[in-house]
């Protein structure tokens, strides 16, 4: 079974969809990608060691590993992950 995601507009909490990751993904694929971006550029900001020094992580999978707290501080977008 696969978890539902709840998703509320910030403005008006009576707009509510429940969606699991696949279909999350989908509907929300504009603004998914943009928050990746956003989230890679600060954490490679945050690393201030030399290029050939500097690990190569899957920032991707960072992302999705908190993406309740992930998209809802860095996507643009008049949506968030309630729950």
């Amino acid at each position: 079974m696969s978890r539902k995601y709840i998703i509320k507009h910030r403005r008006n909490h009576n707009l509510q969809m429940e969606l699991t990751l696949e279909e999350f993904k989908v509907k929300f694929s504009k603004e998914l990608r943009q928050a990746i971006d956003d989230y890679k550029a600060d954490e490679e900001r945050k690393n201030y060691l030399p290029p050939f020094v500097k690990p190569t992580p899957d920032y991707e999978q960072d992302f999705y590993m908190s993406l309740i707290f992930n998209f809802n501080n860095y996507a643009q977008t008049q949506y968030y992950i309630a729950q």
